[in-house]
């Protein structure tokens, strides 16, 4: 062959290889994964006490341990009085921030726009065993919302912290500005 056309005959040929490799690769069947399991079923299982899996004992292999999903504590686990509290303390909590809000968001968003002349907001927030807040989110309510203003509370960190409750609390707690 001349040495002109190696080259493109090395193009073609690795094209080729690379073609086929994909084609039949992509023929081989997808592995299945199980049905992921509904959230009654996931709450019966983690309810239910688990019997330890035995391998039978002419088994030369050891047995396989059986992975069950981990289990969050529902929201209705969650004491009414231990809820009213935390969200009593962040209520408490965010009215003590209040001049910062107005200062920092509510009265550059006022001089862009006069309208609406409040906005009510609704925060969201996780506190954990030590009180400290470890999640947060702000939801405007239609109608009365300012969305700069609310971006700017969004921006504002994470620090909030209510007396320790003991346990991972989230609670919804409603602020209207100014």
């Amino acid at each position: 062959m001349q040495k002109e056309l190696m080259t493109p005959a090395a193009i073609l040929l690795g094209s080729l290889i690379i073609a086929a490799g994909l084609y039949f690769g992509l023929q081989q069947p997808v592995p299945s994964a199980p049905p992921p399991a509904s959230a009654e079923a996931r709450a019966a299982s983690a309810r239910a006490p688990a019997a330890p899996a035995e391998a039978p004992a002419s088994a030369g292999t050891p047995s396989q341990p059986i992975p069950r999903p981990a289990a969050a504590a529902p929201s209705s686990a969650l004491p009414s009085e231990l809820y009213e509290r935390v969200a009593a303390d962040a209520a408490s909590a965010l009215e003590a921030r209040r001049p910062l809000f107005v200062k920092q968001c509510w009265e550059p968003s006022l001089k862009k726009n006069p309208t609406p002349a409040r906005a009510r907001y609704l925060f969201n927030m996780t506190f954990d065993e030590s009180g400290k807040e470890i999640a947060r989110g702000i939801s405007e309510v239609r109608g009365m919302d300012r969305p700069d203003a609310a971006h700017c509370l969004r921006m504002i960190p994470l620090g909030i912290g209510v007396p320790p409750p003991g346990a991972r609390v989230a609670v919804e707690v409603e602020l209207t500005l100014p």
